[in-house]
């Protein structure tokens, strides 16, 4: 049977299929408006349809359930109403095509729910905003058996939630693809569109949503200028710990606001960030035996200029 989804992909929507077809893992930072969810929809409709394997299963998951519904369920039904013989689900947001492939919309919001499930392939839309427990939990071992594909989908929403930690992962990560879109570099939204927005929405949160700055929104950054023209360059990603080095630390101990520890480690000129600890609200003590719990063996411990000891022991 000869099917046509009519769905004619952009040009850099069209880079997305192709890279998502050679890597089992893709994260997707893509901005406002890009088209990401049509994309995805219709790339999971693609390998539905051609799947070789028996009773194929493939899922597109929002945060919640309702979101999915709202995001996702109109294009599902819109690309796939034109093939013979498909079955819709109002009910559970369900799609069965002729050759007994079946797309899901599901919610994060009930991750225990979705435990027992195999699929083939899956997109998961909003991730700094998924639960946590849902990829390595759930989704990864329904992924398993078959051996299926997952896509992370979002824009950025700061550098403290798992989508930021897997975007750095995917960053060199074997079988791994790691794409970023602004939306000054895809040029989909128009200039006079991108200069109204910005004007609303102001420039933290312009940066943010429509040029995927990871740092923007985040309240008294100080170089984030800087460490976005590094994760543009991709000069941002994990390193492993050595067992071999020693690790030292650098403190920036706060009473009112928060207090930052950063782990590195120093071999030669190169030095590796290997860890970093961000609190609120604690005293001198309970850092001291959280830093002292780790599997380190430590070497130098920095404390700021105008450290006040007395004030976070007195305070406790």
């Amino acid at each position: 049977m000869d099917i046509k989804i009519p769905y004619t992909p952009r040009k850099h929507q069209k880079l997305l299929h192709q890279q998502i077809d050679k890597h089992r893992w893709s994260v997707l930072v893509c901005h406002r408006r890009f088209g990401k969810t049509v994309c995805m929809i219709n790339h999971l409709i693609k390998s539905a349809l051609m799947s070789k394997q028996k009773n194929p299963r493939f899922a597109y998951l929002a945060p919640t359930f309702k979101q999915a519904k709202s995001i996702a369920w109109d294009y599902m039904k819109q690309f796939t109403d034109k093939i013979p013989h498909t079955k819709f689900n109002e009910t559970e947001l369900r799609v069965d095509l002729p050759n007994g492939a079946r797309i899901t919309l599901l919610g994060s919001d009930s991750p225990d729910g979705l435990r027992g499930i195999y699929l083939d392939g899956c997109v998961i839309d909003e991730y700094a905003n998924v639960n946590s427990r849902l990829f390595p939990e759930i989704i990864r071992p329904a992924l398993s058996d078959r051996k299926g594909y997952c896509v992370f989908i979002g824009t950025p929403a700061g550098m403290n939630n798992n989508f930021y930690e897997l975007y750095q992962h995917a960053n060199g990560a074997e079988d791994w693809f790691n794409y970023k879109a602004k939306a000054s570099d895809t040029k989909i939204v128009d200039e006079e569109e991108l200069v109204k927005a910005r004007e609303i929405m102001g420039e933290k949160k312009y940066l943010q949503e429509f040029e995927c700055d990871w740092i923007a929104n985040i309240e008294g950054a100080v170089y984030g200028d800087v460490i976005g023209k590094m994760d543009d360059n991709k000069q941002l990603t994990r390193v492993p710990y050595d067992p071999a080095l020693p690790v030292s630390t650098a403190w920036d101990l706060g009473v009112s606001d928060h207090s930052a520890i950063i782990f590195y480690q120093q071999n030669g000129s190169v030095i590796n960030i290997i860890d970093y600890h961000e609190e609120r609200g604690q005293g001198l003590p309970y850092y001291i035996k959280m830093v002292d719990n780790k599997d380190y063996v430590y070497r130098d411990h920095f404390a700021p200029h105008d450290i006040d000891v007395t004030k976070m022991l007195d305070r406790y």
